[in-house]
């Protein structure tokens, strides 16, 4: 099996309640997640275990995403 991810996922602003579709830069599965916000703004957003959402703040704002979709493909003949 082979896991392949969008390279685009939604980040929630948990100050102004607003959900914004987000580029991603960087990746680590349920380590770290690397944004950009309509292509000005760079979010780095950590994971956390307890309660399995990336976690960042920027700018003195909180930032949640569940990161990008994931999709499991078949590989072999």
């Amino acid at each position: 099996m082979k896991t392949t991810y969008d390279d685009k996922c939604k980040v929630h602003n948990t100050d102004h309640d607003k959900t914004v579709e987000a580029e991603i830069l960087e990746f680590s599965p349920q380590r770290r997640l690397v944004v950009s916000l309509e292509r000005s703004v760079k979010v780095s957003l950590s994971y956390d275990d307890k309660h399995h959402i990336y976690v960042g703040s920027m700018a003195g704002m909180e930032f949640t995403s569940e990161g990008p979709t994931a999709y499991h493909t078949k590989e072999g003949r």
